[in-house]
């Protein structure tokens, strides 16, 4: 039997949109591995009692958000053509999920950094969006690993964030990059929970997408 490692690693690039975005992470798990079985791909199963494919998700997406550039690997037991694997596992997926690339991997999980946002703010406009990254401090409360409450500024990332403003016809849409790795993550719920708390904010609505997911050097996750 061979090990594990001797076989090949396949990043697959799709987009989660639409109805998509309420799958929750362990679903997408269960809906991927089910279609990678009904594309019928060469994928290396797990050995033991309950075999099963290996899939792992680099950075997954919160619930409720979409994403256009989200990765999925997992393992073949044999090469074959990354197009033929893109329109075989493409076909059989559900509404809202589009395979959109295949190649064999380059970057470790351990290399995602961070993650580019782009908010649509329906009923806020931009100039709620430039008081909030004009202010000296941005307190939030945020979960650590050991699911405790803690208060962070995040006044830091926002000046950091490269953020991108713009009017739109119904309030603004916000563009930004935020830290996505194992040692710092900050949602962009943060942000928008931020917005909420400014004086005289008005209700608004929001909706976000994940643009791309990005490695240490700056470059998109591959």
């Amino acid at each position: 039997m061979n090990d594990v490692k001797d076989f090949r690693t396949v990043r697959i690039t799709f987009s989660k949109k639409g109805r998509a975005r309420f799958i929750s992470h362990l679903d997408l798990n269960r809906t991927m591995t089910r279609a990678v079985r009904r594309a019928n791909l060469p994928i290396w199963y797990t050995e033991g009692f309950n075999r099963h494919p290996y899939l792992t998700f680099a950075a997954p997406l919160s619930l409720g958000y979409e994403g256009e550039q989200e990765t999925m690997d997992l393992r073949l037991e044999q090469d074959m053509e990354m197009s033929e694997l893109v329109t075989r596992l493409d076909a059989v997926m559900p509404e809202g999920l589009h395979i959109k690339h295949a190649a064999w991997a380059v970057c470790k999980a351990g290399d995602v950094d961070r993650a580019v946002y782009r908010l649509q703010l329906n009923g806020c406009q931009p100039e709620a969006v430039t008081e909030l990254f004009a202010q000296s401090q941005v307190l939030e409360e945020k979960r650590n690993k050991k699911k405790e409450w803690k208060t962070i500024d995040i006044k830091p990332v926002l000046d950091t964030a490269n953020a991108q403003i713009t009017p739109t016809e119904t309030g603004t849409q916000l563009e930004l990059t935020l830290p996505c790795n194992s040692t710092d993550t900050v949602n962009p719920a943060l942000v928008t929970e931020a917005l909420r708390q400014l004086p005289n904010m008005a209700e608004f609505s929001v909706s976000v997408c994940r643009l791309a997911v990005l490695d240490k050097n700056g470059n998109r996750f591959a």
